[in-house]
C-alpha cells in the first residue's frame, strides 16, 4: 500500500516518543494501551482509512497523538475522544496547536451521537478511526450500529482472531452474534495486516486493519432494525441448538409457535442459527412479527 501522506513536520515519531519519556508514561495492559508510534505506518492507516482535507473524523483512542496530528494535517476536523488521562499532556506536545478536539471519556459509555453534533455540526458526514483495546471490540461494533446518523465508514485495528470472526461467512464456525450484525450494517474488508512487532509494546497477538463501509440503504426500518438484532442475539446464543430451541427459550414461544415461524420461514425446523444467512434471519424476524 503507498503511503500518500507526506508530512511537513518529520519529527512525529521523536515527538510521541520524547513525550512518553518526558511525562513517565506507563503502558497500562488492563486498557489495552500497545501504541504505534512509526510515522510510515500510521501513514498508511490514515492512507487506507481514506481521510482527506474536510473531513470530520471521530478518532477512538487517540494514544500518543501521531495518527491525530497526521489527519489534522491533512485537513481533516478531528474529535479525539480517550479513557486515560495520563495521556493529556503527551497529547498536548504531540498535536500542538493543531485543530483537534480531545474528549476524555470512555467510548463505550460517551454519548457519541451527542459528541458528533456538537464537533461536527446536526446531520454532518463523519468517519470513525480507531485503536481499540480488543477486549471492548465487540461491545464498541455493536456500539457503532445505534449511532444517528451513521458514519460513512469505521476504520479501526483490531485483534487479528477478532478481524477472522467478522470475515467469515455462514457457517463457517467463526460465524457469530458479531459477524451477523456488522454483516447487515456495512460491507467489510481487511485493509493492512499488523503484526506484533509494528507496537509498543508489542502485544501477544498480531492484528489487522478493518474497514467498515457502511450501508447506507439498508432493507428494513429502525424497529425492524431493532428486532433483528434481537433475534441475532437469540439465534447465536447457545451453539449447537437448534434454532427452535433457542427462539423458544429467548422469546418464550411454544414448541408449536416455533415451528411454524421456521416453516413460515422456509427453513427446516432442525436448523442451526450459525448456518443462515443475514436475509434468512431476516426472513425468520419477519415470520415472526408479521
Amino acid at each position: 500500500m503507498e503511503n500518500t501522506y507526506r508530512p511537513n513536520d518529520l519529527s512525529l515519531s521523536l515527538k510521541a516518543r520524547m513525550a512518553l519519556e518526558k511525562h513517565v508514561f506507563r503502558f497500562t495492559h488492563s486498557l489495552g494501551q500497545n501504541f504505534i508510534l512509526d510515522e510510515n505506518v500510521i501513514g498508511d492507516i490514515v492512507y487506507a482509512a481514506g481521510v482527506s482535507s474536510g473531513d470530520n473524523i471521530l478518532e477512538i483512542g487517540p494514544g500518543s497523538g501521531i495518527m491525530t496530528a497526521m489527519m489534522a494535517d491533512k485537513g481533516a476536523k478531528v474529535l479525539a475522544v480517550e479513557l486515560d488521562r495520563a495521556l493529556e499532556p503527551v497529547l498536548t506536545d504531540v498535536i500542538g496547536e493543531r485543530d483537534v478536539k480531545i474528549v476524555f471519556q470512555d467510548a463505550l459509555k460517551a454519548d457519541l451521537n451527542q459528541l458528533t453534533r456538537e464537533a461536527f455540526g446536526e446531520n454532518a458526514k463523519y468517519s470513525i478511526v480507531a485503536n481499540l483495546p480488543y477486549y471492548i471490540t465487540a461491545d464498541f461494533l455493536m456500539r457503532i450500529v445505534s449511532l444517528s446518523p451513521a458514519p460513512d465508514s469505521v476504520t479501526l485495528m483490531l485483534q487479528k482472531e477478532a478481524c477472522e470472526r467478522v470475515m467469515s461467512e455462514p457457517g463457517d464456525k467463526n460465524w457469530s452474534a458479531l459477524s451477523a450484525t456488522v454483516r447487515y450494517f456495512a460491507h467489510a474488508e481487511v485493509v493492512m495486516d499488523a503484526p506484533a512487532s509494528l507496537f509498543t509494546p508489542p502485544p501477544h497477538v498480531d492484528s489487522c486493519l478493518l474497514k467498515l463501509h457502511m450501508k447506507k440503504n439498508r432493507p428494513l426500518d429502525q424497529a425492524e432494525e431493532a428486532r433483528l438484532l434481537n433475534l441475532i442475539q437469540a439465534a447465536f446464543r447457545m451453539r449447537r441448538k437448534t434454532l427452535a430451541n433457542n427462539l423458544s427459550a429467548s422469546f418464550s414461544l411454544s414448541r408449536e409457535e416455533t415451528l411454524a415461524v421456521l416453516e413460515k420461514a422456509g427453513l427446516d425446523a432442525k436448523v442451526r442459527g450459525e448456518v443462515l444467512t443475514i436475509d434468512q434471519l431476516i426472513d425468520v424476524m419477519n415470520a415472526m412479527y408479521h
